[in-house]
């Protein structure tokens, strides 16, 4: 029993250490975590053939048994959601996983939002112009400073969540 106490302590120090990181320094958080005994580990969701249904086709998805296990529902959908990270010990219980995007960043508000005053009759344009439009908008605010605070985002995130399961458990 304290063997197996004192393999659970040290494990969680490993975590501890690999979350002690600051907010976006992933490549470090990723070294360090490797120096200190944590594995990386990253399996292609697709293989040639993206994956568009609900669930991996095992015919079609050389890790579909990896990506149905850690398929990312929302209001009641299914999806194959890419970037998926997940988080196990080494007796390969999930600790936290994380879907796509951090709560912060609402894709999908934003987008609408663009596309509807891309969708704005200008006199000067038509349909095809509006949506290119859009688009350039869209890319002008990936390569914007806002997608480096979404990145730092997603990596406190992850690395609040893992901090809280060492602190107070499941």
């Amino acid at each position: 029993m304290g063997d197996a106490m004192s393999a659970g302590r040290q494990e969680r120090r490993k975590i501890a250490s690999l979350t002690a990181a600051p907010a976006g320094q992933t490549g470090k958080v990723v070294r360090g975590g490797q120096s200190r005994g944590a594995e990386l580990r990253i399996f292609p969701r697709d293989s040639r053939k993206l994956g568009r249904g609900p669930r991996a086709d095992p015919a079609e998805s050389p890790n579909a048994d990896i990506v149905n296990a850690f398929l990312n529902v929302k209001d009641g959908q299914t999806f194959q959601t890419v970037p998926t990270v997940v988080f196990l010990t080494k007796a390969l219980e999930p600790l936290y996983t994380y879907f796509e995007f951090p709560a912060i960043y609402h894709k999908m508000r934003l987008a609408e939002e663009m596309q509807a005053r891309a969708g704005v009759n200008r006199a000067d344009e038509n349909r095809e112009q509006a949506s290119e439009r859009f688009i350039r908008d869209w890319g002008a605010l990936q390569d914007s400073p806002f997608w480096q605070v979404w990145t730092s985002a997603a990596v406190d995130e992850i690395l609040s969540a893992l901090r809280e399961r060492l602190v107070v458990g499941s």
